[in-house]
């Protein structure tokens, strides 16, 4: 009984601890009791975007609540930014309809400390809600980078203008010596924006480059073996080998604003047999850009080169030696930026000097082939988004030659437009970089005794990323270019090319393309065409060695006697780089 007792009493006791707890507890204690800590020991959590003016964050999960505030709490919303800065801790207040929030005594949830990670706790980046029924002309659901485009774009940067996988520089860090990101590549938008291959060859490693005070130099040098089924381009096919080297180096400012660049290549062979058909040229080239604003830059190259005459050119010499053509080429483009609209001005003048060729011991002068090409154009382009934008362009072009033509001694000088339309997929993307275009294009010789030449234009230079292991890159070409032909004015040219990279593994990488040129002489029956079809295979040893083989297969054929031919080419190399 005693025992039973005994039991009975401690039993009531324990019945009777919850009621004393609840009789001593504080109002204070009471309040956190019925809204308790939702942060828990560390805290709340942060939210991963800021939230929307008007709206009240609550510390367990940050989601914004459509419900009225005081001004004070309104006011806090001002903290919050794009940048996702530290969450600011509301504290538990008690409030009176049109009174501040009055923090209460013994309230040990303010100040509350800074938030730590939990475990179990996964923060996937989530965008916050668009509440039902929120105005949705007073929410901007563009991402921030997309909005610092056109709000406000950092000094000296614009995304037409640079290649780099990040838009935003600002997350660039100090010791980031890329020179990609300050290549200078919207002179002329098809010919010399290299922003397109770039995507196309991705490569297992990037050149590091030699830091030389705020520049960065990049050499390389390709040496190997070739070998030809018909090294003269001839009916009569004769083969022959040759040993091939090409250095090349490029220096590139790293500034923040402005940009020059600096290029040298060359291209040398050796062939065993025929030393007509050795390469001995090169090409040096600058460019640089001027921003004047965030909005506005000037952009200018010159370049110089020299090098032998394509056995299968337009109006090529059957000369025992192969022609030299020394070529220099001046450009300068303006380009400034109206919020979506840019307006780009450009300007450029190319001439081109052909050797004397010698048949014989007896010279015969090529200044009837002698040219100067001066060429003005203007884009408007208006951007839908940053990876697409449409675009107008109408150019003028004016050509000068050296001499009447020794086929009808008939002075080809011409003037014409060129007139384009198409779509800009931009340059900041990950998978599709480039552009491409249709228009029209007229050339009218400055004389009545040659005809008008018309031609349909079509021309793209772009790149699409399928997946992580394959890629495509598409060039096209149209224009209308000069001739020496008895009768007639012009020559209507079309290329079109395709090529598809996919890597194997991460250090072996295959290519495979084709593409096919034709030409079309104006008022002659002479047509061209020339198909080119080839494979190539690279291994990366480490960063600065690759070694690579490659098969190209070209078939020329022409309606003039004894001008096409057939011709198959290896080459087996090594390429070392910085």
């Amino acid at each position: 009984m005693a025992a039973d007792t005994c039991f009975s009493g401690v039993l009531a006791g324990l019945c009777a601890l919850p009621l004393l707890f609840g009789a001593l507890s504080s109002p204070a204690s009471a309040q956190r009791t019925q809204n308790p800590d939702p942060g828990g020991i560390f805290g709340p959590t942060r939210p991963s975007q800021p939230s929307r003016p008007g709206s009240t964050v609550t510390p367990d999960t940050g989601d914004a609540l459509a419900t009225e505030q005081s001004p004070a709490i309104q006011n806090q919303d001002s903290s919050f930014e794009a940048d996702d800065r530290p969450l600011e801790i509301v504290p538990q207040t008690r409030e009176r309809p049109g009174s501040r929030p009055i923090i209460q005594d013994g309230d040990l949830s303010y100040p509350r400390p800074r938030s730590q990670p939990r475990d179990g706790v996964i923060d996937v980046g989530a965008p916050t809600p668009i509440l039902d029924g929120t105005d949705p002309t007073t929410t901007d659901t563009r991402a921030r980078r997309d909005i610092d485009l056109f709000e406000s774009p950092p000094a000296g940067f614009d995304p037409s203008l640079f290649q780099t996988e990040d838009p935003d520089p600002r997350d660039r860090q100090p010791e980031d010596t890329d020179p990609l990101l300050f290549q200078i590549e919207d002179i002329e938008p098809v010919r010399d924006d290299r922003r397109p291959r770039r995507l196309f060859r991705f490569e297992p490693y990037d050149p590091v480059g030699i830091k030389m005070g705020s520049f960065v130099l990049f050499p390389e040098v390709e040496t190997g073996l070739r070998w030809n089924s018909n090294v003269l381009s001839s009916p009569n096919a004769d083969s022959d080998v040759a040993y091939t080297l090409n250095p090349s180096a490029r220096l590139v400012s790293a500034w923040s604003r402005h940009a020059l660049e600096f290029n040298a290549r060359a291209t040398l062979s050796f062939f065993n047999e025929f030393d007509s058909e050795d390469d001995r040229g090169y090409d040096l080239e600058a460019r640089g850009r001027l921003d004047f604003t965030r909005r506005s830059n000037l952009q200018g190259l010159i370049s110089h080169s020299v090098v032998q005459e394509s056995r299968s050119a337009i109006d090529a010499s059957n000369a025992p030696d192969r022609t030299n053509v020394e070529t220099q080429r001046a450009a300068l483009t303006f380009n400034h930026r109206f919020n979506r609209l840019t307006v780009q001005l450009r300007g450029s003048l190319e001439t081109r000097d052909f050797g004397d060729d010698t048949f014989g011991g007896v010279t015969n002068s090529n200044d009837d082939r002698d040219s100067d090409d001066w060429e003005q154009a203007v884009r408007a382009t208006w951007e839908f988004k940053p990876t697409l934008s449409a675009f107008a362009e109408v150019g003028f072009v004016q050509r000068e030659f050296g001499a009447p033509a020794q086929s009808d001694n008939i002075q080809r000088d011409t003037t014409g437009e060129r007139y384009r339309v198409g779509l800009d997929f931009g340059d900041t993307s990950a998978y599709l970089r480039g552009e491409i275009s249709i228009g029209y294009g007229i050339e009218r010789p400055d004389v009545s005794a040659l005809s008008n030449v018309e031609a349909f234009l079509f021309d793209a230079n772009a790149s699409y990323r399928f997946s992580e292991l394959t890629t495509f890159l598409l060039n096209a070409r149209s224009d209308i270019e000069e001739t020496t032909n008895a009768g007639s004015a012009g020559v209507v040219t079309h290329f079109v090319g395709l090529e598809a990279r996919h890597a194997f593994r991460r250090h072996l990488i295959g290519t495979v393309g084709g593409s096919i040129s034709t030409r079309e002489f104006d008022n002659t029956t002479l047509e061209e065409s020339e198909w080119r079809m080839g494979t190539g295979l690279e291994y990366f040893m480490n960063r600065n060695m690759v070694l690579f083989g490659n098969y190209e297969h070209t078939d020329f054929d022409s309606n003039s006697p004894g001008s096409s031919f057939v011709d198959d080419e290896f080459r087996f190399g090594l390429r070392l780089r910085r």
